[in-house]
């Protein structure tokens, strides 16, 4: 009979442990996976403002080329210089008047770009536009 009583109280050892164990064991193993997985949309715009109206064009396919690229795409664009260093001085027959101090400026996301179309590499979520100003 304690033979049996031994074999019991072992058992019930045995059982009790790995049941205190085991969840720890399990639960530290498991591999932790993103809860949710988000997609942002990819996008860019480009519009070019006259004094009468203004043109806009979806350029998500652009994303990673240059702002001149695109704009050569949507527009007839003409340039001093070329590549890197073009700038641009007519975008679809409205030329920049040098004499009334005008040029075309280069906007990214509402802000004066600090380097030149020929340079600017398009970003997702962009919004590029060409406007007439003075300096």
């Amino acid at each position: 009979m304690k033979k049996y009583l031994k074999i019991i109280l072992l058992l019930a050892a045995a059982v009790f442990i790995c049941s205190t164990y085991w969840p720890y064991k399990v639960k530290s193993s498991k591999i932790e996976t993103p809860n949710e997985i988000t997609f942002q949309p990819i996008s860019a715009s480009l519009s070019i403002d006259f004094e009468k109206r203004s043109d806009s064009f979806n350029v998500s396919s652009f994303i990673g080329k240059t702002a001149l690229e695109a704009t050569q795409v949507y527009a007839k664009v003409v340039t001093e210089g070329s590549g890197t260093n073009a700038f641009i001085t007519s975008i679809n027959s409205r030329v920049a008047d040098s004499k009334k101090h005008e040029f075309w400026e280069l906007l990214i996301n509402n802000k004066p770009s600090s380097v030149g179309a020929g340079s600017y590499i398009i970003q997702n979520g962009d919004s590029i536009l060409w406007h007439i100003t003075t300096y």
